[in-house]
């Protein structure tokens, strides 16, 4: 069966315990998808698992693995359990995200909160997992990413924002470079490993109740968007809001900045570039 079909894919859901995430994970899961849902906690993954076979998914197409995005040790020992339980791996949606806080907060690696969870548990999840997406041609890495990115700014002596907070443009800092590596993986790919990045819409989440007056629009509405990009023809290294191909921050088309990123963030998780 055609890899761009859902059915019989292993998909990796990141933040799969509420929301989008979990929306996502029941739409593929209801297309007989294999997901790996991912949660923060053992607790929340349980509840999501049982949410989502509540809601019709086959228990034994569901996987869970847990970790708290604020701690890269998690990230790796998560990254090496999918790849021990699972041979390949045909579709990562990165998903997981937080709005920046009021004030400033580092996580256990000493790097600002919304930097490491938005960006850089994402740039460290996706390179472990590289031989298993690479296994086969024609997987796919959606990134969830924010029209915010638009105004945002890579500071590059300062990603953690240590001279300069504010939530907003934390935010908005770490979608955008959420995006240049949306851009970096279609390069490093090939042809045989499609990234795109979306914009899934102002949707009716906690995170989006708790940080804007704006009430949303159904997560499944969000969901199908992500799942087109997983499913449909795209432009490799593209960002989408909802089906459509839309203009991105001019950064994305600056190759080297795309490739400063990808060290920069190899250096911070300690990777080889």
């Amino acid at each position: 069966m055609s890899k761009n079909s859902t059915s019989s894919r292993t998909v990796l859901v990141t933040g799969a315990d509420a929301g989008l995430g979990l929306e996502i994970a029941r739409q593929l899961a209801a297309q007989r998808a294999h997901v790996i849902v991912h949660a923060r906690t053992p607790e929340l993954g349980e509840q999501a698992v049982r949410t989502l076979v509540a809601d019709g998914a086959q228990a034994g197409r569901l996987s869970l693995v847990t970790a708290d995005f604020a701690d890269l040790a998690q990230v790796t020992a998560m990254a090496r359990q999918v790849a021990a339980d699972h041979r390949k791996l045909d579709l990562l949606v990165n998903n997981a995200a937080m709005f920046g806080t009021q004030t400033r907060t580092l996580t256990a690696d000493a790097h600002e909160s919304t930097f490491q969870v938005n960006y850089l548990a994402p740039y460290l999840l996706t390179r472990l997992l590289w031989p298993m997406l690479t296994a086969e041609p024609g997987s796919r890495v959606v990134n969830v990413s924010s029209a915010l990115h638009r105004g945002g700014r890579l500071h590059w002596g300062d990603v953690d924002s240590a001279k300069r907070y504010s939530a907003v443009a934390a935010y908005a800092q770490s979608k955008l470079a959420l995006n240049l590596f949306t851009k970096a993986v279609a390069v490093r790919g090939g042809t045989g490993l499609i990234a795109a990045s979306v914009h899934p819409g102002i949707l009716a989440t906690d995170m989006v109740r708790n940080y804007t007056r704006q009430l949303g629009r159904p997560v499944s509405e969000g969901a199908a968007a992500v799942l087109h990009l997983a499913n449909a023809h795209v432009e490799d290294g593209g960002y989408y809001e909802g089906v459509a191909a839309s203009v991105p921050n001019l950064l994305m088309n600056d190759p080297s900045s795309v490739d400063r990123l990808w060290k920069l963030s190899a250096r911070l998780v300690g990777l080889a570039a």
